[in-house]
């Protein structure tokens, strides 16, 4: 049962208008759109969460879960909006435009995954891949963003129709959660985990000479 009213037309218009927005690009772009600032001073860390903060922004896989959250809301909304970081620590969470496109793909190597557009199984084309050309089952999709493209940016919310404006107020409304929802699990993780140093074996590519078939 929802216990919150539903909001009046006045109050999701001053929701809109007075909503805090950042660059879809950069400030010479003059490019906005609605956003969320999410640096570590900005949001309700105690002392020892933005101590330990420092250093979990830093360590691989800080970011897993919260992409995640990200991922599902451009999935929710077919990629016509995403969520971005935008600015130079990206300390902004921004909503974008975008979209998919179908880009035709008939087959992906079962071996190094390259997308083709050949009709028929048949080997790969890619130089030393020995992997075969499978037919897809299902479309793969291209996702792009339009970060050239700034949103509701001098907008008179009074002129537009009532479905517009709750569906823009619905769409708004999701993302600050979305965000409230990244920053949740960031604090979770600040609470529950710990940042370690590991030693990784980094794989690296050299020049060597061979004669007569024989490494040098």
């Amino acid at each position: 049962m929802n216990t919150h009213p539903e909001p009046t037309r006045e109050e999701m218009i001053e929701f809109l208008s007075n909503h805090f927005r950042y660059n879809t690009m950069n400030s010479w772009n003059m490019s906005t759109s609605y956003s969320r600032n999410i640096k570590i001073d900005n949001i309700d860390l105690t002392r020892e969460q933005r101590t330990r903060a420092y250093d979990f922004i830093e360590a691989e896989g800080a970011y897993d879960n919260i992409k995640e959250i990200i991922h599902t809301f451009d999935a929710l909304h077919e990629y016509n909006y995403q969520i971005g970081f935008n600015g130079c620590s990206g300390g902004y969470l921004v909503l974008y435009q975008g979209g998919k496109n179908d880009p035709g793909y008939k087959t992906r190597c079962d071996t190094c995954g390259k997308l083709t557009w050949y009709e028929t199984e048949q080997l790969c084309k890619m130089s030393g891949c020995d992997g075969t050309l499978t037919l897809l089952k299902s479309p793969v999709f291209q996702i792009f963003t339009q970060p050239c493209k700034g949103m509701d940016m001098e907008k008179d919310f009074a002129d537009w129709e009532d479905d517009s404006l709750r569906n823009r107020y619905d769409l708004v409304k999701e993302f600050d959660a979305a965000v409230d929802e990244c920053i949740s699990v960031f604090k979770a993780m600040l609470d529950s985990c710990k940042v370690v140093e590991k030693e990784i074996m980094v794989p690296k590519t050299i020049r060597v000479i061979e004669c007569a078939g024989v490494e040098a």
